[in-house]
């Protein structure tokens, strides 16, 4: 298995690391719309909503493993569909009994949560981890599926006032070429914040000032006209399409401007996800969602 999304570790099955209380699973921390990742190849045997859980999936693996993942804002995935390790599920959200953005990780095999102290281990109280990382603990039973996975969209962290580096750079870059005056200074300062809110009010979408995966993926495809496109279409059209769909699902497209078999089903995806018209062809309304930050 490797982390599922990056963050703060802020408890285990050992207890809250602040108060040492009993809990059942692994709390990693960061904010909302933070990616959330599969752990390990298997299927979605649950998805859905619980008073003390939130939103909720739960990923059974072979070798009698099982996954949960909650507090989620969003789902990525459908009940029943086969995921692979590293794909995005999810994202990261505050719902049902929680004080505030983080992913509740809970292990089990055979229907029992694992408390082993060689798991453990890998979530030490405090530490920051990183999704992809390869988890060290064996996993009996669970077969090998390579090391450590390079999440597709790496490119698009999430990012808030405070942050700097080439990600804040590209950032500004993105916000420059729509119209918004900003300082291409690798920076995340006020200015910065202040063009980011003033884009997710143009687009409609939740203005907090974070970019998570759906400001980014807006700022990618505002670059695309409302050009229909289909499997065989080509062109810089594609292009913004193909980086929108990294940028919102993670879907790890190669980007060559070419619509071929993987861009279709990224779009397929993408449209169930958002329950549109699953035809894989980018109309009117699935340029509507991918530009509104939906």
């Amino acid at each position: 298995m490797s982390m599922p999304t990056s963050g703060t570790i802020t408890g285990t099955p050992n207890g809250y690391c602040r108060s040492g209380n009993s809990h059942g699973g692994f709390d990693i921390a960061n904010v909302t719309g933070t990616p959330i990742r599969a752990a390990a190849d298997g299927k979605v045997t649950y998805l859905g909503y619980g008073a003390r859980s939130g939103n909720m999936i739960t990923v059974g693996h072979a070798g009698g493993w099982a996954t949960k993942y909650m507090h989620l804002s969003k789902y990525n995935v459908a009940n029943g569909a086969s995921v692979k390790k590293g794909q995005v599920i999810g994202y990261m959200g505050s719902t049902g009994n929680s004080t505030g953005p983080h992913l509740h990780l809970q292990i089990e095999r055979n229907g029992a949560i694992v408390r082993d102290a060689s798991l453990i281990d890998d979530f030490r109280c405090g530490s920051s981890v990183t999704a992809g990382r390869e988890i060290s603990y064996a996993f009996p039973g669970l077969p090998k599926t390579g090391g450590p996975v390079t999440p597709p969209s790496s490119s698009y962290p999430t990012l808030q006032q405070g942050a700097s580096g080439a990600a804040v750079t590209q950032l500004q870059n993105l916000l420059k070429a729509r119209g918004y005056s900003v300082t291409v200074d690798g920076q995340f300062g006020p200015a910065t914040a202040t063009a980011v809110r003033r884009f997710q009010g143009n687009i409609g979408t939740t203005v907090d000032g974070v970019v998570g995966p759906k400001t980014w993926g807006a700022l990618e495809a505002r670059a695309a006209g409302s050009t229909t496109l289909k499997q065989g279409s080509s062109g810089s059209n594609v292009t913004a399409l193909q980086k929108a769909l990294n940028a919102t699902m993670g879907s790890g497209l190669t980007v060559d401007g070419q619509f071929g078999p993987a861009t279709h089903n990224a779009v397929v995806s993408y449209q169930k996800s958002r329950g549109l018209s699953a035809d894989g062809v980018v109309g009117t309304q699935t340029w509507a969602a991918l530009k509104g930050g939906r």
